[in-house]
């Protein structure tokens, strides 16, 4: 059997809730694929004044994406660097650690677990040639009103002000320029727009067969897991954020996506949205979709009150 199903698993995952800051909205689908391997994350309160939101695209098996959406939080409000007020650096600093938790004994038992759907603390072995998955990660953190977003892959996070899509993340491919170079310096090649001819993708948590080179720091991996951060001072014309895998920006612009958000944004629930949105990014058959609209789909809506 291939990478999909006969038939469209239209079962949602969704979840909403809202603090004094913002709402929020979140719907995962899987869709046409065997398997879902999305996660996402939200934390209105990371602390007093700062709140996470995350969508994390897994490949190759759904354990890194889960993995990464239970520890990342931790790492960020625990480094030196968050405590001190530097945002930028904290979140690069997390990301980065995640591979080296992936790799720890813990890390590896752990990732089997979830591959495997076993409990927690069930015996397993620490095996490291199980560690074969990935995921992309876009993550925005907003302390009081500045957001900073971190993106290692194609997932996106977008802004919309007035009605405008502000896209806060560039999609890390391999062939752009930039990051085929450093595939290249790391010691690999760009085929056919994938990287080593596999992935399309240049940036991953996870994927640590990619991650061998012990002569150069893992920044400089040919995949990476470092991100590149943005920083958005979010004012009284921004309306709301979206935090996406590629199942969604496959299907729909940027723009897109926020017209379609923006005309249903004050009749309609903002879980019915995020519903709606994924189902207008399914194909209707695989036949004719070219493999479009037949991914897993995750969407994370976070509406700003002012």
């Amino acid at each position: 059997m291939g990478p999909y199903l006969s038939a469209p698993v239209r079962d949602k995952k969704t979840n909403s809730g809202e603090s004094q800051r913002v709402r929020f909205a979140s719907c995962e689908m899987q869709g046409w694929r065997n398997t879902m391997e999305d996660a996402k994350l939200v934390n209105l309160a990371l602390d007093d004044n700062t709140m996470v939101f995350g969508v994390f695209d897994g490949h190759g098996g759904k354990e890194v994406a889960e993995f990464v959406s239970r520890h990342i939080c931790l790492e960020i409000i625990s480094s030196r660097a968050y405590k001190d007020g530097n945002y930028v650096q904290a979140l690069k600093e997390s990301f980065l650690k995640m591979d080296d938790l992936l790799k720890t004994t813990d890390g590896l038992k752990e990732v089997i677990r979830i591959a495997k759907d076993l409990p927690d603390n069930y015996p397993v072995q620490a095996d490291p040639n199980m560690m074969m998955a990935g995921c992309t990660a876009v993550l925005g953190l907003v302390y009081k009103n500045t957001l900073y977003v971190a993106n290692a892959g194609d997932s996106r996070c977008v802004l919309s002000r007035d009605g405008r899509a502000i896209e806060l993340s560039q999609d890390h491919k391999p062939d752009l320029p930039k990051e085929r170079d450093r595939i290249i310096r790391a010691g690999g090649m760009v085929e056919d727009g994938r990287v080593m001819g596999n992935l399309n993708l240049s940036r991953s948590i996870g994927d640590l067969e990619y991650k061998k080179n012990n002569s150069i720091p893992a920044e400089e991996q040919m995949i990476s897991a470092f991100p590149d951060v943005r920083i958005e001072e979010l004012g009284p014309r921004d309306e709301f954020l979206v935090f996406a895998c590629d199942g969604v920006w496959d299907m729909l612009t940027s723009q897109e996506c926020v017209s379609f958000i923006s005309q249903r944004i004050k009749n309609k629930p903002l879980a019915t949205i995020a519903e709606e949105t994924l189902d207008r990014c399914l194909a209707p058959d695989i036949a004719s979709s070219g493999g479009l609209g037949c991914d897993n789909t995750t969407i994370v809506i976070v509406e700003l009150k002012h």
